[in-house]
């Protein structure tokens, strides 16, 4: 049983290399999205959520934006709890599945990333319709859980949405070709997936 859990997660995981950077993408979502807690919209979890599908695949399509968002939104809780808790975990599982599904996105695309500039330009292009698809996905359940019972009507929900996604849309225009590029150097040429063994020298044939 112990033997079948180690390949199970060895095969979910992957290698060392995919690992590290996989723990790396977790970092970057929360650490990234922290730091930009001042600036509407702005966050590292998107470009975190579509690499981990894009370049690592295997259980890193859900785990790293999950991971992250359960720091994130356990944040978020305290400090918009007074929402109300059916509220909190409407709004947490719309967030937590459109970013999922960035996710899933990536690893669809997965087969067409290697490193190379148009890698990086494909992946910023597909960005744009995925952070408008998320927004309005998070936006129906904000609508839907929070404004709709306070009497905001679904037109002006999407006005006042407006403004944020367009935020959103720069937020991913500009880190999903900067992250984009850095770990897709890493992943391909970071470090070596196996250390190289050492080949015996063979004897010399004798004359």
């Amino acid at each position: 049983m112990a033997g079948r859990l180690r390949h199970a997660a060895a095969a979910g995981l992957g290698d060392a290399r995919t690992r590290i950077l996989g723990v790396f993408l977790i970092v970057v979502a929360v650490l990234g999205t922290l730091l930009l807690r001042a600036f509407a919209n702005f966050e590292t979890v998107f470009v975190a959520a579509l690499l981990a599908g894009s370049l690592l695949g295997r259980w890193w399509t859900v785990l790293v934006p999950v991971a992250a968002l359960a720091v994130l939104q356990s944040l978020d809780w305290t400090t918009y709890g007074g929402y109300g808790l059916q509220a909190m975990i409407a709004l947490s599982f719309f967030i937590v599945s459109g970013y999922v599904f960035v996710g899933l996105i990536g690893r669809r695309i997965r087969p067409k990333i290697v490193f190379r500039v148009k890698s990086v330009a494909f992946l910023t292009t597909i960005s744009v319709p995925l952070t408008i698809a998320y927004d309005l996905w998070t936006a129906s359940g904000e609508w839907y859980f929070i404004t709709r019972p306070l009497g905001l009507t679904w037109d002006l929900m999407l006005k006042a949405q407006v403004p944020f996604t367009l935020y959103h849309l720069l937020s991913s225009l500009i880190f999903v070709p900067l992250f984009g590029t850095a770990f897709l150097f890493l992943h391909a040429y970071g470090w070596p997936a196996k250390s190289e063994e050492s080949v015996p020298s063979r004897p010399m044939d004798r004359r």
